[in-house]
């Protein structure tokens, strides 16, 4: 097999990877836009989660779209929702969304816990802890919260997502310590069922044209045919050659 047959199959195997690789993606986008949504929203199981200071955040909410305003708008980020309630014998429940710069000005020195990372299975979450004292004031006596929610029971903050640094956070409504509640996120993200199917369609003609490259390049190639053999001559048309006779030895003449 030649080097360049041998390239063809390998970049055809490669291609194949990707469009599997595509579909999968598409399919467990579609899996889950289909039977993880609760109210529209793509929901995680409720888990809890607990600070000893006055205040749980989650900062560095980075929402960019540097592009046209026919490609990007407010439209395409969708919704999130924030859903929590305070353990049993807790507190009434704060929770908040707000500018960055506006919620490091009014925590800057407080103590409070920033959320670095979350593990979903098993849960776990890791917490950066930032030394201060508390608050100036509870937190439902400010007014930069984009969205925001406290009270009895169970406490929703559904937010409208917009271009901007944010951050989300939750406190005890009178702002004390320490801080336990039983928290669910969700996001209803109205591109992905788009882009799902677009991920099925791509990984579908990555895979065929993939496949049909394979397919070209490993078939055997046929040996040339053979050319007929050339006509003998012959002494006129239809007619078969005539057979020399054989060679006899001369006789002898009969004797005068």
């Amino acid at each position: 097999m030649s080097a360049g047959r041998v390239a063809l199959i390998v970049l055809g195997s490669i291609g194949a990877l990707l469009g599997l690789a595509l579909l999968v993606g598409g399919g467990f986008l579609l899996w889950a836009d289909r039977t993880q949504r609760e109210d529209g929203y793509l929901t995680t199981p409720t888990e809890r989660f607990a600070t000893s200071t006055y205040a749980l955040t989650r900062t560095r909410l980075e929402v960019d779209a540097d592009g046209p305003d026919w490609l990007w708008n407010d439209n395409w980020f969708g919704k999130i929702r924030v859903r929590g309630e305070s353990a049993p014998g807790g507190k009434l429940l704060f929770i908040g969304i707000g500018p960055e710069p506006a919620v490091a000005r009014y925590l800057g020195s407080v103590a409070h816990a920033n959320v670095e990372d979350i593990e979903v299975d098993p849960f776990r979450v890791q917490y950066r802890p930032i030394a201060g004292g508390p608050p100036q004031g509870p937190p439902t006596a400010q007014h930069f919260w984009a969205a925001s929610a406290s009270g009895v029971g169970q406490q929703t903050v559904s937010w409208k997502v917009r271009e901007g640094d944010w951050s989300v956070v939750l406190m005890n409504a009178d702002g004390s310590r320490p801080l336990v509640a039983d928290i669910d996120l969700g996001a209803k993200l109205s591109f992905l069922l788009w882009l799902a199917i677009g991920l099925l369609l791509g990984g579908v003609f990555v895979l065929v044209g993939s496949t049909a490259l394979i397919v070209l390049a490993a078939r055997r190639r046929q040996a040339p045919p053979m050319p007929p053999a050339p006509a003998t001559a012959s002494s006129g048309a239809g007619s078969t050659p005539a057979s020399e006779p054989a060679d006899r030895p001369d006789q002898e003449l009969p004797p005068d």
